[in-house]
Protein backbone atom coordinates (compact mmCIF):
# COMPACT_ATOMS: atom_id res chain seq x y z
CA UNK A 1 0.00 0.00 0.00
CA UNK A 2 2.46 2.62 0.99
CA UNK A 3 4.58 1.91 -2.49
CA UNK A 4 1.61 2.46 -4.52
CA UNK A 5 1.45 5.47 -2.80
CA UNK A 6 5.50 6.61 -2.85
CA UNK A 7 5.69 5.77 -6.47
CA UNK A 8 3.35 8.34 -7.84
CA UNK A 9 4.90 10.80 -5.74
CA UNK A 10 8.34 10.04 -6.95
CA UNK A 11 7.12 10.43 -10.30
CA UNK A 12 5.63 13.83 -10.03
CA UNK A 13 8.31 15.33 -7.81
CA UNK A 14 10.73 13.91 -10.94
CA UNK A 15 8.27 15.90 -13.36
CA UNK A 16 8.31 19.14 -11.62
CA UNK A 17 11.91 19.29 -10.79
CA UNK A 18 13.32 19.24 -14.61
CA UNK A 19 10.55 21.17 -15.08
CA UNK A 20 12.85 24.49 -17.01
CA UNK A 21 12.84 27.70 -15.17
CA UNK A 22 11.86 30.54 -17.42
CA UNK A 23 15.49 31.78 -19.37
CA UNK A 24 17.16 34.85 -18.89
CA UNK A 25 15.76 37.24 -21.64
CA UNK A 26 19.21 38.88 -22.79
CA UNK A 27 19.65 42.21 -24.26
CA UNK A 28 22.27 42.68 -27.28
CA UNK A 29 24.32 45.69 -26.73
CA UNK A 30 27.80 46.05 -29.00
CA UNK A 31 30.62 47.79 -26.85
CA UNK A 32 32.64 48.22 -30.09
CA UNK A 33 30.37 50.68 -31.24
CA UNK A 34 31.78 54.31 -30.84
CA UNK A 35 28.14 55.75 -32.18
CA UNK A 36 24.69 54.93 -30.37
CA UNK A 37 21.42 55.15 -31.81
CA UNK A 38 18.90 56.21 -29.68
CA UNK A 39 15.20 55.89 -30.58
CA UNK A 40 12.18 57.49 -28.02
CA UNK A 41 8.59 56.97 -29.00
CA UNK A 42 6.44 58.94 -27.08
CA UNK A 43 2.25 58.69 -26.69
CA UNK A 44 1.75 62.80 -27.04
CA UNK A 45 3.22 66.16 -25.70
CA UNK A 46 2.03 66.13 -21.88
CA UNK A 47 3.84 68.52 -19.40
CA UNK A 48 4.69 65.46 -17.30
CA UNK A 49 6.01 62.75 -19.97
CA UNK A 50 7.92 66.25 -21.59
CA UNK A 51 9.46 66.88 -18.24
CA UNK A 52 10.50 62.81 -18.43
CA UNK A 53 11.57 62.38 -21.32
CA UNK A 54 14.05 65.81 -21.76
CA UNK A 55 15.85 64.43 -18.00
CA UNK A 56 16.20 61.14 -19.71
CA UNK A 57 18.22 62.81 -22.71
CA UNK A 58 19.95 65.05 -20.44
CA UNK A 59 21.01 62.57 -17.84
CA UNK A 60 21.96 60.21 -20.65
CA UNK A 61 23.62 62.81 -22.77
CA UNK A 62 25.75 63.92 -19.73
CA UNK A 63 26.46 60.71 -18.55
CA UNK A 64 31.05 60.18 -17.71
CA UNK A 65 30.04 56.73 -18.77
CA UNK A 66 29.24 57.40 -22.10
CA UNK A 67 32.01 60.16 -22.29
CA UNK A 68 34.35 58.84 -25.43
CA UNK A 69 30.89 57.73 -27.30
CA UNK A 70 28.40 59.44 -29.42
CA UNK A 71 24.76 59.50 -28.78
CA UNK A 72 21.93 60.37 -31.85
CA UNK A 73 18.42 60.32 -30.74
CA UNK A 74 15.39 60.01 -32.85
CA UNK A 75 12.68 61.04 -31.36
CA UNK A 76 9.04 60.27 -32.10
CA UNK A 77 5.48 61.72 -30.98
CA UNK A 78 2.27 59.61 -32.10
CA UNK A 79 -0.29 61.68 -30.94
CA UNK A 80 -2.46 59.71 -29.41
CA UNK A 81 -2.86 57.81 -32.70
CA UNK A 82 -2.11 53.73 -32.64
CA UNK A 83 -1.39 53.48 -36.20
CA UNK A 84 0.91 56.20 -36.02
CA UNK A 85 2.61 54.61 -33.13
CA UNK A 86 2.81 51.30 -34.54
CA UNK A 87 4.86 52.64 -37.62
CA UNK A 88 7.00 54.88 -35.56
CA UNK A 89 7.80 51.86 -33.34
CA UNK A 90 8.42 49.92 -36.04
CA UNK A 91 10.86 52.43 -37.72
CA UNK A 92 12.73 52.81 -34.30
CA UNK A 93 13.37 49.33 -34.15
CA UNK A 94 15.45 48.88 -37.08
CA UNK A 95 18.07 51.84 -36.52
CA UNK A 96 18.23 52.01 -32.57
CA UNK A 97 20.76 50.80 -30.39
CA UNK A 98 18.47 51.22 -27.29
CA UNK A 99 14.82 51.92 -27.56
CA UNK A 100 12.98 54.01 -24.94
CA UNK A 101 9.59 54.56 -24.43
CA UNK A 102 7.33 56.78 -22.82
CA UNK A 103 4.12 55.94 -21.46
CA UNK A 104 2.41 52.52 -21.07
CA UNK A 105 0.95 52.67 -25.10
CA UNK A 106 4.77 53.90 -26.65
CA UNK A 107 6.46 51.09 -24.58
CA UNK A 108 4.41 48.31 -25.38
CA UNK A 109 4.23 49.51 -29.09
CA UNK A 110 8.07 49.19 -28.94
CA UNK A 111 8.44 46.16 -27.40
CA UNK A 112 6.16 44.27 -30.26
CA UNK A 113 7.93 45.92 -33.15
CA UNK A 114 11.08 44.98 -31.49
CA UNK A 115 9.98 41.45 -30.64
CA UNK A 116 8.40 40.88 -34.34
CA UNK A 117 11.31 41.92 -35.80
CA UNK A 118 13.59 39.23 -33.63
CA UNK A 119 15.77 41.85 -32.57
CA UNK A 120 17.21 42.28 -28.58
CA UNK A 121 17.80 46.01 -27.89
CA UNK A 122 17.83 46.92 -24.50
CA UNK A 123 13.99 48.33 -23.84
CA UNK A 124 14.11 51.19 -21.10
CA UNK A 125 10.40 52.86 -20.17
CA UNK A 126 9.28 55.67 -17.75
CA UNK A 127 5.28 56.94 -16.93
CA UNK A 128 4.62 53.48 -17.03
CA UNK A 129 2.16 52.77 -14.21
CA UNK A 130 2.51 48.62 -14.04
CA UNK A 131 4.63 47.47 -16.28
CA UNK A 132 4.14 43.39 -15.33
CA UNK A 133 0.63 43.94 -15.68
CA UNK A 134 1.55 45.58 -19.42
CA UNK A 135 3.59 42.72 -19.72
CA UNK A 136 6.56 44.38 -20.25
CA UNK A 137 8.43 42.47 -17.67
CA UNK A 138 7.85 39.32 -15.52
CA UNK A 139 8.73 41.54 -12.25
CA UNK A 140 9.78 44.76 -10.87
CA UNK A 141 12.41 43.19 -9.66
CA UNK A 142 14.87 40.38 -10.52
CA UNK A 143 12.91 40.15 -13.52
CA UNK A 144 15.93 38.61 -15.74
CA UNK A 145 14.40 40.72 -18.89
CA UNK A 146 15.57 42.47 -21.48
CA UNK A 147 12.84 45.82 -20.50
CA UNK A 148 13.41 48.05 -17.28
CA UNK A 149 12.41 51.44 -16.56
CA UNK A 150 10.69 53.70 -14.46
CA UNK A 151 7.19 53.47 -13.10
CA UNK A 152 4.43 56.67 -12.17
CA UNK A 153 2.39 54.60 -10.29
CA UNK A 154 1.50 57.81 -8.26
CA UNK A 155 0.63 58.11 -4.64
CA UNK A 156 -2.69 57.02 -5.05
CA UNK A 157 -3.28 56.22 -1.22
CA UNK A 158 -2.00 59.25 -0.27
CA UNK A 159 -4.03 61.47 -2.89
CA UNK A 160 -7.41 59.85 -1.26
CA UNK A 161 -6.03 60.82 2.24
CA UNK A 162 -6.29 64.15 1.15
CA UNK A 163 -10.35 63.86 1.69
CA UNK A 164 -9.54 63.03 5.21
CA UNK A 165 -7.27 65.90 5.51
CA UNK A 166 -10.26 68.44 4.19
CA UNK A 167 -13.27 67.05 5.07
CA UNK A 168 -12.29 65.79 8.85
CA UNK A 169 -15.25 64.45 11.04
CA UNK A 170 -17.41 64.74 7.60
CA UNK A 171 -15.76 62.02 5.90
CA UNK A 172 -18.49 59.74 6.16
CA UNK A 173 -21.28 61.81 4.18
CA UNK A 174 -18.62 63.20 1.66
CA UNK A 175 -19.56 61.90 -1.68
CA UNK A 176 -16.56 60.73 -4.01
CA UNK A 177 -16.91 60.67 -7.77
CA UNK A 178 -13.72 58.52 -9.48
CA UNK A 179 -13.29 59.40 -13.03
CA UNK A 180 -10.95 57.26 -15.95
CA UNK A 181 -11.27 56.11 -19.10
CA UNK A 182 -12.15 52.98 -19.68
CA UNK A 183 -9.84 51.74 -22.33
CA UNK A 184 -6.81 52.99 -20.18
CA UNK A 185 -5.62 49.94 -17.98
CA UNK A 186 -3.25 51.48 -16.09
CA UNK A 187 -5.75 53.99 -15.11
CA UNK A 188 -8.51 51.32 -14.41
CA UNK A 189 -6.12 49.79 -11.54
CA UNK A 190 -5.75 52.93 -10.04
CA UNK A 191 -9.13 54.04 -9.63
CA UNK A 192 -9.68 50.65 -8.06
CA UNK A 193 -6.89 51.50 -5.66
CA UNK A 194 -9.11 54.49 -5.01
CA UNK A 195 -12.01 53.27 -4.61
CA UNK A 196 -10.35 50.78 -1.96
CA UNK A 197 -8.66 53.50 -0.33
CA UNK A 198 -11.87 55.60 0.51
CA UNK A 199 -13.31 52.70 1.85
CA UNK A 200 -10.53 52.11 4.44
CA UNK A 201 -10.35 55.54 5.45
CA UNK A 202 -14.22 55.54 6.27
CA UNK A 203 -16.16 56.68 3.44
CA UNK A 204 -19.47 55.37 2.80
CA UNK A 205 -19.77 52.74 -0.43
CA UNK A 206 -23.29 53.89 -1.08
CA UNK A 207 -21.63 56.99 -1.75
CA UNK A 208 -18.34 56.11 -4.02
CA UNK A 209 -19.32 56.67 -7.59
CA UNK A 210 -17.07 55.52 -10.41
CA UNK A 211 -17.88 56.70 -13.98
CA UNK A 212 -15.58 55.86 -17.14
CA UNK A 213 -15.48 57.95 -20.47
CA UNK A 214 -14.58 56.54 -23.90
CA UNK A 215 -12.70 59.13 -25.04
CA UNK A 216 -12.68 62.80 -25.41
CA UNK A 217 -16.03 63.04 -27.79
CA UNK A 218 -18.17 62.08 -24.33
CA UNK A 219 -15.60 63.30 -21.48
CA UNK A 220 -17.94 66.25 -20.76
CA UNK A 221 -21.07 64.66 -20.25
CA UNK A 222 -19.50 61.85 -18.31
CA UNK A 223 -17.76 64.76 -16.23
CA UNK A 224 -20.46 66.86 -15.69
CA UNK A 225 -22.83 64.10 -14.45
CA UNK A 226 -19.98 62.84 -12.38
CA UNK A 227 -19.40 66.18 -10.84
CA UNK A 228 -23.19 66.71 -10.15
CA UNK A 229 -23.26 64.40 -7.50
CA UNK A 230 -20.30 64.93 -5.91
CA UNK A 231 -18.21 66.43 -3.59
CA UNK A 232 -15.12 65.53 -4.46
CA UNK A 233 -13.85 64.11 -7.85
CA UNK A 234 -10.67 62.05 -8.31
CA UNK A 235 -8.81 61.24 -11.72
CA UNK A 236 -6.02 58.87 -11.58
CA UNK A 237 -3.37 59.66 -14.36
CA UNK A 238 -4.72 59.28 -17.36
CA UNK A 239 -3.38 59.78 -21.22
CA UNK A 240 -7.20 61.11 -22.42
CA UNK A 241 -8.06 62.83 -19.57
CA UNK A 242 -4.66 64.23 -19.10
CA UNK A 243 -4.85 66.26 -22.59
CA UNK A 244 -8.75 67.30 -22.15
CA UNK A 245 -7.88 69.00 -18.68
CA UNK A 246 -9.34 72.37 -19.89
CA UNK A 247 -12.83 70.51 -20.39
CA UNK A 248 -12.48 69.28 -16.89
CA UNK A 249 -12.14 72.51 -15.36
CA UNK A 250 -14.78 73.83 -17.68
CA UNK A 251 -16.85 70.82 -16.05
CA UNK A 252 -15.75 72.38 -12.78
CA UNK A 253 -17.02 75.83 -12.95
CA UNK A 254 -18.62 77.42 -9.65
CA UNK A 255 -19.60 73.26 -8.43
CA UNK A 256 -17.93 73.85 -5.40
CA UNK A 257 -16.23 70.07 -6.34
CA UNK A 258 -13.14 69.38 -5.22
CA UNK A 259 -10.87 68.07 -8.23
CA UNK A 260 -8.01 65.67 -6.90
CA UNK A 261 -5.67 64.81 -9.86
CA UNK A 262 -3.28 61.70 -10.43
CA UNK A 263 -0.11 64.02 -10.98
CA UNK A 264 0.82 67.83 -11.18
CA UNK A 265 0.52 68.36 -15.03
CA UNK A 266 -3.39 67.78 -14.47
CA UNK A 267 -3.07 70.66 -12.39
CA UNK A 268 -4.00 72.87 -15.32
CA UNK A 269 -8.03 71.99 -14.90
CA UNK A 270 -7.82 70.31 -11.67
CA UNK A 271 -6.78 71.24 -8.21
CA UNK A 272 -4.39 69.65 -5.31
CA UNK A 273 -2.01 66.41 -5.84
CA UNK A 274 1.05 64.91 -4.35
CA UNK A 275 3.07 63.90 -7.74
CA UNK A 276 5.73 61.62 -8.56
CA UNK A 277 8.31 63.69 -10.26
CA UNK A 278 8.53 63.03 -14.02
CA UNK A 279 11.70 64.54 -14.29
CA UNK A 280 13.40 62.46 -11.43
CA UNK A 281 11.85 59.14 -13.30
CA UNK A 282 12.99 60.13 -16.78
CA UNK A 283 16.81 61.30 -15.19
CA UNK A 284 16.77 57.87 -12.90
CA UNK A 285 15.89 56.50 -16.84
CA UNK A 286 18.63 57.82 -18.38
CA UNK A 287 21.16 56.86 -15.62
CA UNK A 288 20.00 53.02 -16.25
CA UNK A 289 20.69 53.89 -20.49
CA UNK A 290 24.21 55.02 -19.63
CA UNK A 291 24.82 52.13 -17.25
CA UNK A 292 23.14 49.48 -20.13
CA UNK A 293 25.36 51.05 -22.85
CA UNK A 294 28.70 51.24 -21.42
CA UNK A 295 28.59 47.80 -20.14
CA UNK A 296 28.27 48.59 -16.46
CA UNK A 297 24.98 46.87 -15.78
CA UNK A 298 23.17 44.21 -17.96
CA UNK A 299 19.77 45.15 -18.58
CA UNK A 300 18.20 42.28 -17.14
CA UNK A 301 20.24 42.55 -13.57
CA UNK A 302 18.63 46.58 -13.14
CA UNK A 303 15.36 46.24 -11.42
CA UNK A 304 12.38 48.50 -12.69
CA UNK A 305 11.95 51.49 -9.99
CA UNK A 306 9.35 53.00 -8.41
CA UNK A 307 9.03 56.44 -6.47
CA UNK A 308 8.35 55.66 -2.62
CA UNK A 309 10.34 58.56 -1.03
CA UNK A 310 7.66 61.21 -0.34
CA UNK A 311 11.30 63.89 -0.18
CA UNK A 312 10.89 62.97 -4.33
CA UNK A 313 7.03 63.95 -4.55
CA UNK A 314 5.86 67.40 -5.58
CA UNK A 315 2.84 68.20 -3.02
CA UNK A 316 0.84 71.10 -5.31
CA UNK A 317 -2.29 72.98 -5.57
CA UNK A 318 -3.83 75.71 -7.72
CA UNK A 319 -6.00 78.08 -6.26
CA UNK A 320 -7.02 80.10 -9.39
CA UNK A 321 -8.95 76.48 -10.32
CA UNK A 322 -9.80 76.14 -6.66
CA UNK A 323 -11.89 79.92 -7.00
CA UNK A 324 -12.71 79.37 -10.45
CA UNK A 325 -14.54 76.11 -9.11
CA UNK A 326 -15.91 77.74 -6.02
CA UNK A 327 -14.09 75.78 -3.50
CA UNK A 328 -12.95 77.53 -0.31
CA UNK A 329 -9.86 75.15 0.64
CA UNK A 330 -9.23 75.98 3.79
CA UNK A 331 -4.80 75.27 3.06
CA UNK A 332 -3.84 74.96 6.94
CA UNK A 333 -5.54 71.25 6.60
CA UNK A 334 -2.91 70.50 4.32
CA UNK A 335 -0.18 68.61 5.25
CA UNK A 336 2.88 70.57 5.54
CA UNK A 337 5.07 71.22 2.02
CA UNK A 338 1.89 72.18 -0.23
CA UNK A 339 2.68 74.56 -2.59
CA UNK A 340 0.19 76.76 -4.58
CA UNK A 341 1.33 76.62 -8.21
CA UNK A 342 -0.23 80.06 -9.03
CA UNK A 343 2.06 81.90 -6.38
CA UNK A 344 5.48 80.28 -7.96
Amino acid sequence: MKKSLFLPLVALLSVVSCRPSQPIDHAVVDYNKDTYEIGILQIAHFPALDSAKEAFQTALSSSPLLSEKTLHFTYEVSNGDPSTQTTQAKSLVTKSDLLFGVATPSASALKNARDEAGKKQPLLFTAVTDPVSASLMRAMQNHDGSVTGTSDDNPVESQIGLISSIFGDNLASVRLGILYTSSEINSEVQANRAQAEALRQGLSASNISIATCDGSDDLSMVATNLINRSDVIYIPTDNNIADHMPTIKAALHNTNTLCIVGEEGMLSGGHITYSVSYQVLGKKAGEMAAQILSGEALTENIDAYKSLDQSEWNKVYSSDNLADSGVNLDTSLLPDGFIDINQE
